[in-house]
């Protein structure tokens, strides 16, 4: 009894010390599967030096992103509206009280152009939305006031000339060049250019944002 009792106790002292040194060397315990796999809080603190700057503005109880890469007539800006509205007029919450993101990719970033290179390229019949003009722009608009948070994805931008070019055009790579530069220049008033929508998308998710897609 007493030879098992010294094993025991010496085994324990070995363990002991094996913790004591993992510590000492920064190693931390496994986690467990359902540790790893449970979500971010909305309100837990992330890596400053990772961050976007769109991120600290994310302040709001409720969080939702709409995303879009389709124009769709513009149903990912519309619905980020209703949303607010509806909060308001059925909830009694003020704007305040959500974060509300619409991020848009591919050619639904041609529904954040200015009038401009609306006027001056074939936006809207790319959209299929025609017109010289862009009919969002007074919706955009009113978002940014309300502190909705609107992100184009720079990636789209830098491929738009693809896109938006008249065909004969789309073709020649220093127009293509040009064409991104001036669209990232005549995006409307309070758009946010982001590097890729797709890792835009999981940032948000990751701070509590519900994902709602917005297209056709």
């Amino acid at each position: 009894m007493n030879h098992d009792h010294s094993s025991t106790s010496g085994r324990r002292t070995f363990l002991s010390r094996l913790v004591t040194v993992g510590a000492a060397l920064g190693l931390a315990a496994p986690r467990s599967a359902d540790a790893n796999a449970r979500p971010m809080s909305p309100n837990a603190p992330s890596p400053a030096a990772a961050d976007d700057p769109w991120i600290a503005r994310l302040k709001g109880k409720n969080r939702v992103v709409f995303h879009s890469h389709l124009a769709s007539d513009g149903i990912a800006l519309r619905w980020a509206q209703t949303y607010l509205d509806t909060q308001k007029s059925a909830y009694g919450l003020t704007d305040a009280d959500s974060s509300v993101v619409v991020g848009l990719n591919g050619r639904a970033i041609g529904l954040l152009f200015n009038d401009a290179i609306w006027g001056k390229y074939p936006i809207g019949e790319t959209l299929q939305m025609p017109g010289p003009r862009n009919a969002n722009t007074e919706l955009v608009t009113q978002l940014v006031s309300r502190g909705v948070i609107i992100l184009a994805c720079n990636n789209s931008i830098r491929a738009a000339g693809q896109r938006f070019l008249p065909e004969a055009q789309r073709g020649d790579a220093a127009l293509r060049t040009a064409f991104s530069d001036e669209a990232r220049a005549n995006l409307l008033p309070g758009v946010e250019v982001v590097p890729a929508m797709i890792v835009t998308l999981q940032q948000a998710q990751e701070r509590g944002c519900r994902y709602i897609y917005g297209g056709g």
